[in-house]
């Protein structure tokens, strides 16, 4: 996997960071450290002296430039100076996968708005593993797969698959659903009949939820029974926009939620 980890040298993207440096080494693959600044130096100097301004600008992003080239010197660092969300939504494009971190809903601008992880998610199209601030996970040995059976669910099954055979890590596929449904159990099973090898060394199984509870809360009561540390799950949006449960499941996960488009 070619990973970008976007930082703002927070205690989260710090945890995030620990997620991809996993994720780097059990899939063979690449990391990229992204920090966006927007310019700022020159404001704080005094119009008259633009020189001083300049100096100050320029000082300012190689002191950042140096810090992110410390966090890992087996990544490959890269500095813009710009808007976060566009830089990282940019870069996206040439990666597999985004690993960041959350500080959760800190105000309430993060409530109307989402937080910037948040809404990344939902613009890009590549999938997202969201760290958050609760706990984090070393390594993966249990997925778990919610579907909704619509067309996203292929997709994260896709990334579970990746992910395992990467990891070693066992993988249940989840649907939660109001009262018994036969028809819905059929359709789970085939979904995951595309995977045979997982199947026949018993690391993939599907299950079916029947529950009057809210589908995130039956979702995180399941996961925390299972032992889970990971969560698979569909951005589930109308518009670009975050789906209910998927928002109420980033905001009380207490492992890494992989979101997929």
């Amino acid at each position: 996997m070619n990973i970008l980890h976007p930082t703002d040298f927070s205690a989260a993207s710090g945890r995030a960071l620990r997620l991809a440096r996993y994720l780097r080494q059990a899939t063979g693959g690449t990391l990229t450290l992204l920090h966006a600044v927007e310019p700022r130096y020159a404001d704080a100097a005094r119009p008259e002296e633009p020189a001083l301004a300049e100096r100050a600008e320029t000082a300012g992003v190689e002191a950042l430039r140096e810090r992110l080239a410390g966090l890992d010197p087996e990544a490959r660092p890269l500095l813009e100076v710009g808007k976060p969300i566009p830089a990282i939504l940019r870069h996206a494009a040439h990666h597999d996968l985004l690993v960041m971190g959350t500080h959760g809903e800190d105000s309430l601008a993060d409530r109307l708005l989402g937080t910037t992880t948040e809404r990344v998610i939902a613009q890009t199209e590549k999938p997202v593993a969201v760290v958050p601030p609760a706990g984090e996970t070393q390594t993966l040995t249990h997925l778990l797969v919610a579907t909704a059976l619509a067309g996203p669910s292929e997709r994260g099954l896709e990334l579970a698959e990746t992910l395992a055979q990467a990891t070693g890590a066992d993988i249940t596929v989840l649907h939660v659903a109001l009262g018994s449904d036969q028809p819905t159990l059929e359709r789970l099973n085939r979904l995951v009949e595309v995977f045979p090898a997982l199947l026949e060394e018993g690391r993939l199984e599907a299950k079916l939820l029947s529950t009057d509870e809210p589908p995130d809360v039956a979702l995180l009561d399941f996961a925390e029974e299972i032992g889970a540390d990971a969560l698979l799950i569909g951005r589930s949006g109308v518009n670009r926009l975050f789906g209910s449960v998927t928002r109420a499941v980033l905001n009380r996960a207490k492992v890494p939620v992989f979101v997929h488009p």
